[in-house]
C-alpha cells in the first residue's frame, strides 16, 4: 500500500515540474498578411469615431483601437473580435478579415454608464 502511494505520488509531482525549453515562451500572436487597410478607431463616452467605414473585402482590415475616456469593449458583432480599451492606454492593434460582404455593427460590450446602449456604429464591407 504504501509503495502505491509513493508510486501515485511521484506520477502527480513529474506532473507539475517543468520540463524542456518551452517553459516561460509565449508565442507571438499571428499576424495576416497584409495589404492592410488601416482605420483609427476613438472611443469616448458612449460613441465610436472611425476614419473610414467602408472597408474592402478581402483585405485584412488593421485597427488602431484607443480610448479617450473611460473603459469600452470594443466588438464587431457576429465574429470573434472584441477587446477592451482603457483611456490612458496605448492603442489596441486588432486585425480582421471580413469573411462575407454586408454591414457590420460595432458595438461596446464593457458596460460603459448610461449611454452604453447607444455606443454602436456600423462599417460597410464590399
Amino acid at each position: 500500500m504504501l509503495r502505491r502511494k509513493a508510486w501515485l505520488l511521484s506520477l502527480v509531482l513529474l506532473g507539475f515540474l517543468p520540463t524542456g525549453c518551452s517553459v516561460g515562451q509565449v508565442s507571438a500572436p499571428k499576424i495576416p498578411p497584409g495589404p492592410y487597410q488601416v482605420v483609427k478607431v476613438t472611443a469616448s463616452d458612449w460613441k465610436w469615431t472611425l476614419s473610414s467605414k467602408h472597408l474592402k473585402y478581402g483585405e485584412t482590415v488593421k485597427f488602431l483601437v484607443k480610448s479617450i475616456q473611460g473603459v469600452h469593449g470594443f466588438s464587431i458583432v457576429g465574429t470573434n473580435i472584441s477587446s477592451a480599451v482603457t483611456a490612458g492606454d496605448p492603442q489596441k492593434v486588432i486585425y480582421w478579415v471580413p469573411q462575407a460582404k454586408g454591414v457590420y455593427t460595432i458595438a461596446c460590450n464593457v458596460y460603459c454608464g448610461a449611454g452604453h446602449s447607444s455606443m454602436v456604429t456600423s462599417i460597410s464591407v464590399s
